[in-house]
């Protein structure tokens, strides 16, 4: 059990507890489908469909309060937090950091490269129920977290669905560390690549000019990290 500075008490579950089937649907149902935009949000399994990492917060009387679900890309050996959100009703108590504080240490090894994506607070608005972009890019940059400088955009989560346009695609540091100054840019095109493939069924193709263009920009050996507060100098994606 662990207590937020405003006094509310969390429990956190995780994809191996005996109640997690429950607790996903939950959570799937009540604040991640609501949190998120229709491009933005599918069930998890269409997306990669093993290795996933799970916390799912719960208040004192069970009730699911947030969560966040990870995903493992085996080729490149990336993680992608693919969703992290909090119910509204519990927003600004503490519980998003809970649960960052518990995926940073339950998930991420010293040699870990777990990404994250964000709404570019540049051209995306607040929402009242998908969130504040800027407040979103502030709570990150207060765990550490630090942006690739690359013309990034959300593949198609569906056949259905457009590409997501104008985001950020973020490094989380490893709990207690501090992220250096670049990673290295072929296990970002290898985990690109793979994310692309799993996401839009199917091999990318070499006259797809935008997705050449975030590859190219991950065709030398290491790809800068840029500060929050730096945002202006990335690049945007479509």
């Amino acid at each position: 059990m662990t207590a937020t500075q405003s006094g509310l008490n969390i429990r956190i579950f995780d994809q191996d507890s005996p109640r997690a089937a429950e607790l996903l649907r939950e959570l799937h149902d009540g604040v991640l489908r609501p949190s998120f935009r229709p491009d933005e949000y599918v069930s998890p399994a269409v997306i990669h469909p093993d290795s996933k990492p799970a916390l799912i917060a719960c208040a004192d009387d069970g009730q699911v309060i947030g969560g966040a679900l990870g995903y493992v890309y085996p080729l490149s050996g990336v993680l992608l937090l693919g969703y992290l959100a909090v119910r509204p009703g519990f927003r600004g108590q503490g519980v998003g950091g809970v649960l960052m504080t518990a995926l940073r240490k339950r998930w991420l090894e010293p040699d870990t490269l777990a990404v994250l994506e964000m709404d570019d607070p540049r051209y995306h608005a607040p929402h009242p129920d998908h969130g504040d972009p800027e407040a979103r890019l502030r709570f990150y940059g207060a765990a550490g977290v630090r942006l690739l400088a690359i013309p990034y955009f959300q593949p198609r989560l569906g056949s259905h669905l457009p590409r997501g346009y104008h985001m950020l695609l973020g490094v989380i540091p490893q709990a207690e560390a501090v992220l250096p100054a670049a990673i290295p840019a072929p296990q970002m095109r290898a985990f690109l690549l793979e994310y692309f493939e799993d996401c839009e069924g199917g091999p990318v193709r070499d006259d797809d000019a935008e997705v050449q263009r975030l590859l190219d920009a991950c065709r030398g050996p290491e790809i800068d990290l840029v500060r929050i507060e730096d945002i202006g100098r990335l690049p945007t994606g479509g």
